[in-house]
């Protein structure tokens, strides 16, 4: 991972530092982001984040569909999609139908693991939830992928504070080359948080350029975060939005 920690420190050496901000879950975009709670059994529940890329399609990381007790990839019926949670009261919610992921992702525990570019999952829901979805970025602005990219937001419900959306403005975010590309970035990534989308607004519209699966924080708090890129997953989301538009 020391190509993570290279690139870390260019991506700071010119980054404006992320902060909290207010957001509202009922209005978009951040309607479109919502609590994923994984059913584990009696008594046994994990929640990360998840955002939705379609009316019935929710994007989330892979990780979070995994029992860790069990050793075991979850069934879709346990996964359960809650839009503008707040304080036990939501907009609206949907059960997973099936869901999607990298065929060869393997969970492993930590931040360490080879195939990290696979730690998303597509989550297509047994209803739609009304409101807009987030779309997924096209390509990199600017032609070239790589480049810094700053005012980059992010939403999610966190471990620490599971009851209300909690947010982050003003990151900045950078691609790391390399046969299997992450996105660096300084938004925060804590229990919780997972699943996130990255958002980007270009002329004033929001689209998600990536997932949040994993923080590599350091005491110093110099140490990027780590999200998929969207790249790694558009071709199974275009093919799963295609599909349920029939």
């Amino acid at each position: 991972m020391r190509a993570l920690a290279l690139a870390g420190a260019i991506l700071w050496a010119g980054a404006a530092r992320a902060e909290e901000i207010a957001v509202d879950a009922d209005a978009w975009p951040y309607s479109a982001i919502g609590k994923l709670n994984v059913v584990l059994g009696a008594n046994r529940l994990q929640a990360c984040t998840a955002t939705l890329i379609g009316p019935r399609l929710a994007l989330t990381a892979a990780h979070c569909l995994w029992d860790v007790p069990a050793g075991r990839w979850v069934s879709p019926g346990a996964i359960h999609f809650v839009a503008g949670y707040r304080q036990g009261a939501y907009r609206a919610h949907a059960v997973a139908s099936a869901y999607r992921r990298a065929p060869d992702y393997a969970y492993a525990y930590g931040t360490a693991r080879p195939n990290m570019q696979g730690d998303w999952a597509l989550v297509e829901l047994a209803e739609a939830i009304p409101g807009e979805p987030l779309a997924l970025e096209d390509h990199a602005p600017g032609g070239d992928a790589r480049a810094l990219r700053r005012e980059i937001r992010r939403a999610g419900y966190s471990r620490a504070r599971p009851q209300v959306m909690s947010a982050q403005g003003h990151c900045s975010a950078r691609l790391d080359a390399g046969p299997a590309p992450l996105l660096l970035h300084d938004c925060r990534a804590v229990p919780g948080e997972s699943g996130s989308a990255l958002l980007q607004v270009e002329d004033g519209r929001p689209a998600v350029i990536g997932v949040l699966v994993a923080s590599r924080a350091r005491e110093d708090g110099r140490a990027p975060s780590i999200a998929v890129p969207t790249r790694a997953f558009r071709d199974a989301a275009d093919a799963m939005l295609k599909a349920q538009a029939r």
